[in-house]
């Protein structure tokens, strides 16, 4: 029988359900044990939509004493195939969780497919790191499959939040111990905030590792600042402390919030405008995500205080991040995620700890897919072979030398998006997308199961409004590099034939894919006519149909003809 706890016994410190003995009266810990990561993920957070604005303590203890990195993203726009991109190192085309509920997505999915015993903290528990987990862990965790296949490998401790209770932030359901099989492993919170629990739970979880011997891997997973499911409204309760703070306040308003004319490809170019009433429900839905964040911050600030109670503080990275962004207006869209515009994918990433640069802010291009290879390397660990990612740089030496690679690798299959608080349903959300950034360009190219095509210069659009591949084109003719576009979209076409099916040193280096012999490793030097032919020539990004999951005889030709083949 799941055990329901009170305000009051939170306040008594009693029946918390940490799952671990709290070990405030012990020895505090002072020597340093080697490095140790401490990894703070919230729920759909957006990077550019002023979230960070209520977070000072992310911004200053984190930020202010590391690097804030501009141009972090996530490679699916999704929960349950980001936390798994985060997990593995892998894109969601080489793990195949492509969705966050069964058949393609979620708990059981990620079992069947083997990835429950292979994945970040079976590695680290395998080397002798101490693990630890509380708060959202992964979509499809219920009550009645805690252990389906088996639970959650390789945490020495956990407190996962349990579906169907998971989003309604009053009532709020954890396992209350590690390797949690049956429904007696469960506890309530009703009349809690979510955030407020799981915040004792990780202020626990971080005595308890600070008396223990060896390094420890800790992620804290706040549902917040999530859509309410379950709760009687999808607008996120706000913790006590910040209710009635942003009064007023509205969405930002930016260049492609609600535009007069429609903008997009597939389904999103269809949507109408937003009506007055459902931009009151956005403002509402915004603010009660700010307090929520600030409450998020908060919990930042005491953890941070607490690691530095117990004197290991500087022995510690600190990662600040989030699953995937969020969009709220922009492109008549209402609240949500699941697009590869800048908004769904450009995600707040904040690193501090052991020798990393200091108030640094860095534009070099990374993702979720090369998040395992970094805290492996934090904790001194060596890479493993099948990872697509490779470790982000965050010396100072490391940052100034960096050769990274100049792209992001997105995607997403979905036959059916909704929007919130919207009826109905729209189809074909299936797509494949190029992030580029270079000190010369910033672009996004974007191929359909529909057949469509997007490209956006962000450097003239940043709001992604005039679509060049439309039919007919927005926008006036550009040349790039003194070439017409259709230069341009062929090259981009081939990288991406690359990238969306890449593996391992494919994906890290996909230009030595279409140039063996290392000749061309930028899209600059791509851009030389003498290689027009070659690119025109290649097949075409294509898909037979707009499919929920990564079946690769629906998504069209797979390679590219290497130059000089």
């Amino acid at each position: 029988m799941v055990r329901c706890v009170t305000l009051l016994a939170l306040a008594l410190g009693l029946g918390l359900g940490l799952g671990l003995k709290q070990h405030l009266d012990e020895p505090r810990a002072t020597k340093n044990k080697g490095p140790n990561v401490l990894v703070i993920m919230s729920d759909d957070q957006d990077h550019l939509l002023e979230s960070l604005s209520v977070q000072p303590n992310v911004r200053n203890l984190i930020g202010g004493n590391g690097v804030t990195y501009e141009k972090h993203y996530c490679t699916v726009a999704w929960c349950c195939p980001s936390r798994v991109n985060f997990f593995t190192g892998r894109a969601a085309h080489n793990t195949n969780i492509t969705s966050a509920q069964p058949p393609h997505g979620g708990w059981t999915r990620f079992g069947e497919l083997g990835l429950n015993d292979n994945y970040l903290p079976v590695w680290l528990s395998d080397a002798g790191v101490n693990t630890y987990y509380a708060g959202k862990f992964m979509n499809g965790f219920k009550n009645w499959n805690l252990a389906t296949p088996a639970p959650p490998n390789g945490w020495l401790d956990s407190s996962f939040l349990v579906e169907p209770w998971t989003y309604n932030y009053l009532n709020s359901h954890y396992t209350n111990k590690a390797n949690a099989g049956s429904d007696t492993d469960i506890t309530g919170y009703k009349g809690m905030h979510t955030t407020e629990v799981l915040e004792q739970k990780a202020l626990a979880m971080i005595d308890d590792a600070a008396t223990r011997d060896g390094q420890f891997y800790m992620q804290i997973a706040p549902v917040a600042p999530h859509l309410q499911i379950g709760g009687g409204s999808d607008v996120p309760p706000v913790p006590d402390k910040y209710k009635g703070k942003f009064t007023g306040v509205q969405a930002p308003r930016t260049s492609n919030f609600n535009p007069d004319q429609p903008s997009g490809a597939s389904w999103v170019k269809k949507l109408e405008l937003l009506s007055d009433k459902s931009i009151e429900k956005l403002d509402e839905i915004y603010r009660h995500r700010l307090g929520n964040l600030a409450y998020i911050d908060d919990m930042v600030g005491n953890l941070i205080q607490r690691l530095e109670d117990h004197g290991i503080l500087e022995d510690t990275y600190i990662i600040y991040t989030t699953d995937n962004g969020f969009h709220i207006g922009q492109h008549r869209l209402t609240a949500g995620k699941l697009c590869p515009y800048e908004e769904d994918i450009n995600i707040p990433l904040l690193i501090r700890g052991p020798d990393v640069a200091k108030g640094v802010t860095s534009e070099i291009i990374n993702s979720h897919t090369d998040m395992a290879p970094t805290i492996l390397q934090m904790l001194g660990l060596p890479l493993r072979d099948e990872f697509d990612g490779q470790p982000i740089a965050y010396k100072s030496n490391d940052l100034a030398a960096s050769d990274k690679t100049e792209l992001v690798n997105v995607e997403f299959w979905n036959s059916e998006q909704r929007q919130p608080s919207v009826p109905g349903s729209y189809a074909n959300n299936t797509y494949k997308a190029l992030r580029l950034i270079s000190d010369e360009y910033t672009f996004l190219y974007t191929k359909w199961c529909t057949g469509e095509r997007e490209f956006y210069d962000m450097q003239t659009d940043p709001g992604q409004m005039t679509n060049r591949l439309a039919s007919p084109p927005q926008g006036s003719a550009v040349k790039y590099y003194g070439r017409s576009e259709n230069s341009l979209y062929d090259r981009l076409d081939a990288l991406l034939m690359v990238t969306k099916s890449c593996a391992g040193d494919s994906c890290r280096e996909p230009w030595d894919v279409l140039f063996p012999s290392g000749q061309i490793g930028n899209l600059t030097d791509a851009m030389r006519p003498e290689y027009d032919t070659f690119f025109a020539n290649q097949p075409k990004v294509t898909f037979s149909s707009c499919i929920q999951n990564h079946i690769v005889s629906e998504e069209g030709p797979q390679d590219v003809t290497p130059f000089g083949s």
